[in-house]
């Protein structure tokens, strides 16, 4: 007996089932790479950028605000599978009739749910599926955009040839169809189509493949209000924020760390920014490091920004869940609660200080970033609060040159929380090193290790590099 496609589920409705588990383990790894490959990696493009389009056949399609699910037509069977695996089968409508579809077909589409009066949003989709009539309602709609085999064989290369077929195997049904697909040959034209779909509301924003390969996602910048809560300063000009750490505040009280924004303008206003944020300065439990290393300076949340991002990613490429810090601030110090799934900011930069907000749960919400996440992710545990950090092993180094004192500090500490939740490392090493005559007076290092040994490893290259000759230990 052949083994069955799908495993569990529950009912969709008479004769259908959501949730299942697909069992070929292989071809949820095609699904899987495609995304990572190909939907996972389009390049976000902004309005103002459209004229660097250089001329030259375009193929142009809406960007439906679905979920990326893959038609598959295998064992005499069309079902619905996304990149985790899960299975929509049986006799939902639009599973129905595609004899043009050959065995061993996989056709890639946005399952989306059909609304009245306005264009479809992600969160249409999971209300629907929720919903006991959804099998005969026929507003489960999916709108293929990408075939990657037919009939067993591997899809052609060339775009346009894709979608040729695609148009001679999928019916001209409103359930299921074709994505609506334009060629374009100038920037111009690529302007006039999103002025006519986006700007108007009609559609979320719009897909532009080229020749070459390369794929664009075009959209309306996204505007977001947050609380800066943090903030690192230039090293050679330290009147000068250098980036700033964003916070929105969930409806329980507790804090999201939105991420940073290095993009702030001119010289002028990073250094009205640390006038504003410097007084505010609080102790912090919590440990967020910039991409240059540097750790965040915590304050007190008050100053309101607007930032403007290119996209928010409510999954990565890698099938992963986006993720951050959940916080707790008390009036006098931040805590940590764990991490939380948020979306991944793409290009935030900002655009101005909200003095008419407020940090209140109304103006710099979770809410705002919320809808971006993938409605089918998992949720995300907070760790065990019982099991505070230990610091292990601590060393500090001097060194007199010239009349000045350079310091060099090792800090091991185990974390007693990688037990609970494998999202951390079992321990954390951090070396410190200060010198104040260099141009960069202070740099530091963090590496995780998941064991003793790989600690002695760390520690060991660290203390060969840098305690030479000179140094004195104090401690």
């Amino acid at each position: 007996m052949a083994d069955p496609l799908f495993r569990g589920g529950r009912s969709l409705g008479k004769g259908a089932i959501q949730d299942a588990t697909f069992s070929n383990a292989a071809l949820v790894e095609q699904l899987q790479t495609y995304k990572r490959r190909v939907a996972g990696n389009y390049r976000p493009l902004r309005p103002e950028n459209i004229g660097a389009l250089l001329s030259g056949r375009m193929w142009v399609s809406p960007k439906v605000d679905g979920e990326l699910w893959f038609l598959v037509c295998v064992q005499s069977q069309a079902i619905l599978v996304n990149p985790r695996g899960r299975t929509i089968a049986g006799t939902l409508p639009l599973l129905q009739n595609l004899s043009k579809i050959p065995e061993g077909t996989i056709i890639a589409g946005e399952l989306h749910a059909a609304v009245e009066g306005r264009r479809s949003r992600v969160g249409d989709l999971a209300a629907l599926m929720d919903e006991a009539d959804v099998c005969e309602s026929g507003r489960l709609r999916f709108m293929a955009f990408d075939l990657l085999q037919h009939g067993g064989e591997p899809a052609p290369a060339a775009y346009e040839l894709r979608l040729k077929r695609l148009e001679e195997m999928l019916p001209a049904r409103p359930d299921l169809s074709l994505t609506p697909t334009e060629v374009l040959n100038s920037s111009s034209d690529v302007q006039a189509h999103f002025d006519r779909l986006v700007l108007s509301g009609q559609q979320e924003g719009l897909i532009i493949r080229l020749e070459i390969g390369l794929i664009y996602k075009l959209k309306p910048a996204i505007h977001v209000d947050a609380a800066v809560i943090g903030y690192t300063a230039k090293v050679e000009q330290p009147s000068l924020a250098r980036s700033i750490l964003l916070g929105l505040l969930s409806e329980d009280g507790s804090w999201v760390l939105l991420g940073s924004c290095g993009n702030l303008g001119s010289d002028e206003q990073r250094n009205s920014l640390m006038k504003s944020l410097s007084p505010s300065v609080l102790p912090s439990k919590v440990r967020y490091a910039s991409e240059s290393g540097s750790l965040y300076t915590f304050v007190k949340p008050e100053l309101v920004v607007e930032v403007v991002v290119t996209d928010l990613l409510g999954d990565l490429s890698d099938g992963k869940v986006p993720k951050s810090i959940r916080a707790h601030f008390d009036g006098q110090c931040w805590s940590g609660l764990g991490m939380i799934a948020c979306p991944k900011m793409i290009g935030p930069a900002l655009e101005r200080v909200r003095s008419d907000k407020k940090v209140d749960l109304i103006d710099i919400r979770f809410d705002q970033v919320a809808a971006y996440l993938d409605a089918d992710l998992p949720a995300i545990p907070a760790p065990e609060l019982n099991t505070p950090s230990v610091v292990v092993r601590r060393e500090v180094w001097t060194k007199e040159s010239k009349g000045q004192t350079a310091v060099r500090k090792l800090v091991v500490w185990r974390t007693n929380k990688h037990v609970s939740d494998p999202r951390f490392p079992a321990f954390v090493v951090h070396w410190t090193d200060y010198s104040a005559g260099r141009a960069s007076p202070l740099d530091r290092e963090v590496r995780p290790a998941p064991d003793e040994a790989t600690v002695e490893s760390i520690v060991n290259t660290l203390l060969a590099d840098n305690i030479k000759k000179g140094w004195n230990k104090v401690s």
